[in-house]
């Protein structure tokens, strides 16, 4: 398989060397949930690149340079995304410290998974993974939206890019059900919320990632994920920066006209 940086001369020609995308004449900020690693440090390493102001959040410990060597403009915050007191606070210190926030990448997902590698089904879930697994997913999501529109509403420009999944486009039996649920609810939250806030000047779209290669995909045996490679036809797996480059296009003015959209990165997998 291609490496990262393989992938990387594929780029979408976003930005002229040495733009950054700009509000007034401060770069915009952007807030990534999920940023520690997979497809949320890739996502917050092209932002990064594109001259945005970085907040990256997850609820394990990483560091700036993680995200770009110059570290000026990357903010990391330790978070849990269903702890909405933390929540609150950290969008405090963001606006305190660069003003509002113009790009919302929900990211932050779990997917609980047994010995085997897969999800628990309907028979076999408990109530309190459940819970556990809509909050994170689902409830999280609508609550940062819910916070952070007022920033983009003002500024009558802004854009959402919730991360959803293949296995809420179509059957999935690796995936618990919680996590096929939660993921589903999320191309509906996106659908309303676009509705909503559309004619306020954000867009909210959504990726709905394939075969990824992340800690998620790594637990399972690796016969699993090679049957995934020979379903898929372009033959390999997803990586996190073919994620980021799509993320990446949603957020640019020529993106503007895209409202209310499910993109799936997928290699050909599932074709609707």
């Amino acid at each position: 398989m291609e490496g990262a940086d393989e992938h990387r001369r594929f780029n979408f020609p976003l930005l002229k060397q040495g733009q950054t995308m700009q509000l007034n004449d401060s770069p915009r900020v952007a807030l990534v949930t999920g940023a520690a690693g997979g497809i949320g440090l890739a996502v917050a390493r092209r932002f990064s690149e594109m001259g945005l102001r970085i907040c990256v959040w997850d609820a394990h410990a990483m560091q700036a340079d993680s995200v770009n060597a110059d570290t000026r403009n990357i903010l990391v915050q330790k978070i849990d995304v269903t702890d909405y007191r933390a929540v609150t606070l950290a969008l405090a210190e963001i606006r305190e410290t660069w003003g509002a926030i113009s790009i919302l990448v929900n990211n932050a997902g779990i997917s609980p998974k047994s010995a085997d590698g897969k999800g628990a089904g309907v028979l076999q879930v408990e109530p309190e993974q459940w819970r556990h697994v809509v909050e994170v997913n689902l409830t999280a999501p609508m609550m940062l939206i819910q916070q952070v529109a007022p920033d983009m509403i003002a500024q009558r420009w802004g854009r959402v890019i919730n991360i959803a999944s293949q296995a809420a486009r179509t059957r999935a039996s690796v995936p618990g059900v919680a996590y096929v649920c939660s993921k589903t609810a999320v191309l509906g939250l996106s659908r309303y919320a676009a509705d909503e806030l559309g004619p306020l000047g954000v867009t909210v779209n959504t990726l709905a990632p394939g075969r990824i290669t992340s800690p998620m995909t790594d637990v399972v045996k690796p016969e699993v994920n090679a049957a995934f490679v020979e379903r898929t036809p372009v033959r390999r797996l997803g990586t996190p920066e073919d994620v980021a480059t799509a993320a990446s296009f949603y957020i640019t003015e020529q993106a503007s006209f895209l409202n209310g959209t499910v993109l799936d990165v997928n290699g050909g997998l599932y074709m609707p």
